[in-house]
């Protein structure tokens, strides 16, 4: 350092040894301060400012501004770059001194920007009154609209600024009507404005005022009665037409808008903002060629308004005029600084074409532009995949959570693509996110009831389908659904409510009838069961023997017997179809046809026991004994154990018996 010195600076030895010890004892006041910050409540600040000020002296290095020195109504403060100057009507003030890194200042000047006046206003004092009516007096609040960052404090060292310290001139209800009552009610400035109407029925400027007091107030109705009241002093006011066809705009009284608007057309011909509003009107209308032509209009008044032309191009996409949309997105994109949006527009329309790689490249410039755009990194994801670029579309969904992590869209987007990777469990994860950020989304709900369908978690399934079916109490396929789920999970009842609502609703799968019969049955309900398993087509040898079975327990026999006949025909070569048959006729003590049907039973099956004994049985009940032992016989060489065991001695001693 002090070889440096010489060499740069020409120092003599006494003057470097100076340095030196002036620099050891700001290390040392700096670290005594950073030490014991008891005895220096800033002590960091100080800290910093011996070394900014060592920087400025020894260095030549651009002073620090710490803060301004301020007197206002009589009383001292600072006033940081970070900080903002308030200032009303009642305040006096004057900056005192600017405190920075140039001690003496000497080279130091602050000027208040804004007032018209250039030079040093260190030591000038300024009125809060006079600022305030130099605001009131400009063209904005004429227009009855807030003027913001009129003034400012431009800190200069010798001529170059090294700080801005920002003024906020508060413009309060008294200015409006300093000479009515001290009074900051908003009320009190509206009732001494509708005074001074009526003092003055002719007046347009104070009704003016009021109206932007209303509007202000998004009063618009309040609003548009005094602009058209002013119409009706001075009908060719085109302010008063302009700010009342607004009005009329905000209140969807596009009609009355467009009738204002075409007449002032006419007077302002030149007027571009005039056309915009028309246009605007006839969107509301959904007339959009004639919305495009009220925009073509304004942007040739005014070519280079980019925010009307991005209006006129979406005016052709709802007219679907796609290429005329295109070409003024395209002019946009080659014309205008901020040309996201119509970059976003674009890709929008590219997307819809399937034009992947121009959509890709659209939202790319779009995230040029705006690199924090979480939809255009949505949308590039949703190009990729329809290049089958499945990486590319995690990775841009991913980035897009990431910049709106609240955005229920993206999360929805990202469950899709999770699963349609057949990730289902992170699919599950990113659609109730969704539903926590948007309760209402009822794609998510419906997607979240579908896979855990899927996946067979019917407890949680019935959750999401009861929540969808209070939404769309019309959709058939929910109330099918939440039959099975209901069913699978042995919750019977709500399973045939669901599918009774199913079938109300018009649904005829067979599917249906049988789990809607087969919840009748868990729930003993046999007789509603058999009206489904009935509608059964085509029917089963399942189906046909619940029903017949059914009949015949309800003692039904000319029910059960053709049901059971069906069973025969549908399984001619089986013994069971014949022997239910035979059961069903002995049932109804038609003997003749058990016996027929339990021999042609035993045609398919001779070693099976309950057929002999029931065979026999039927030969009892007919008297005919000889052919009932043989039968009980048979069983029970079959079947030692046969139920009609015992039956064979008694019909030997009955055959004894007749013989005697």
């Amino acid at each position: 350092m002090l070889k440096f010195l010489k060499d740069k600076k020409g120092l003599n030895r006494k003057t470097i040894v100076g340095v030196v010890i002036f620099a050891m004892v700001m290390l040392l006041l700096a670290s005594f301060i950073l030490i014991s910050p008891r005895f220096f409540p800033t002590g960091f600040f100080y800290a910093l400012r011996a070394k900014n000020t060592f920087s400025y002296y020894l260095l030549r290095n651009k002073p620090h501004f710490y803060y301004l020195q301020v007197e206002k109504n009589g009383k001292d403060i600072r006033v940081g770059a970070g900080d903002t100057l308030e200032i009303n009507y009642r305040d006096e003030f004057v900056v005192k001194s600017v405190v920075s890194d140039d001690l003496s200042g000497k080279y130091t000047t602050a000027t208040i920007d804004g007032t018209g006046k250039a030079g040093n206003h260190i030591g000038v004092l300024l009125r809060g009154i006079d600022l305030v009516n130099n605001i009131m007096q400009s063209e904005p609040m004429a227009k009855g609209t807030q003027a913001i960052n009129v003034y400012k404090i431009a800190v200069y060292y010798q001529k170059e600024k090294i700080a801005v310290v920002p003024m906020l001139v508060v413009i309060m209800p008294q200015d409006w009507l300093r000479y009515a009552k001290d009074s900051s009610n908003v009320g009190v400035q509206i009732e001494y404005l509708k005074k001074a109407i009526s003092q003055n029925s002719e007046d347009v400027g104070v009704r003016k005022i009021l109206a932007g007091i209303y509007l202000k107030q998004n009063r618009t109705d309040e609003a548009a009665s005094l602009y058209a009241d002013i119409l009706r002093i001075k009908p060719d006011d085109t302010v008063a037409m302009k700010e009342l066809a607004r009005c009329c705009i905000k209140r969807s009284q596009d009609n009355q808008a467009i009738e204002i608007l075409s007449r002032l057309v006419k007077i302002q011909s030149q007027d571009a903002e005039v056309f915009a509003m028309l246009g605007l009107a006839y969107g509301h209308k959904k007339l959009w060629d004639t919305a495009a032509e009220c925009y073509g209009q304004s942007i040739k008044i005014e070519p280079d308004n980019h925010a009307v032309r991005l209006l006129l191009a979406e005016a052709y996409e709802k007219a679907d005029k796609t290429n005329a949309a295109v070409e003024q997105y395209q002019y946009i994109t080659g014309h205008s600084q901020d040309a996201a949006p119509a970059w976003s527009a674009l890709g929008n329309i590219y997307l819809r074409k399937k034009k992947y790689n121009n959509a890709i490249e659209s939202y790319t410039q779009v995230i040029q532009n705006r690199p924090k755009d979480a939809a255009a990194y949505a949308n590039l994801a949703t190009a990729y995949a329809g290049q089958g670029k499945l990486k590319e579309e995690m990775q841009n969904l991913q980035k897009a959570v990431a910049l709106s992590p609240d955005e229920p869209v993206i999360h929805f987007n990202l469950a899709a693509a999770y699963e349609r990777r057949k990730k289902t469990d992170e699919a599950v994860k990113q659609y109730l996110v969704v539903l926590k950020k948007n309760p209402e989304d009822t794609d998510a709900l419906e997607r979240l009831a579908d896979l855990t369908f899927q996946n067979k978690k019917y407890d949680q399934t019935v959750h999401y389908y009861e929540k969808l079916a209070r939404k769309y109490p019309q959709k058939t396929a929910l109330f099918v659904n939440m039959g099975f789920a209901y069913g699978e999970i042995k919750r019977y009842g709500p399973s045939a409510e669901n599918y009774e609502k199913a079938i109300k609703l018009g649904a005829k799968d067979q599917t249906v009838y049988y789990n809607l019969a087969y919840a009748y049955t868990k729930l003993g309900r046999e007789k509603e069961a058999v009206v489904y398993y009935e509608k059964i087509l085509p029917q089963t040898r399942q189906t046909l023997g619940v029903i017949a079975n059914y009949y015949l327990r309800d003692k039904d026999y000319a029910q059960a017997i053709r049901y059971y006949q069906r069973i025969a025909k549908l399984e001619p070569k089986k013994a069971s179809s014949y022997f239910s048959l035979g059961y069903a006729y002995a049932a109804s003590k038609n003997w003749d046809k058990a016996i027929e049907n339990y021999l042609t039973a035993l045609k398919y099956d001779r070693e099976d026991d309950e057929i002999y004994a029931n065979l026999g049985d039927a030969y009892e009940k007919k008297g005919l004994y000889p052919e009932a032992l043989k039968a009980y016989t048979h069983a029970y060489e079959i079947n030692p154990e046969t139920k009609v065991g015992g039956r064979i001695p008694k019909m030997r001693i009955q055959l004894l018996l007749e013989k005697d």
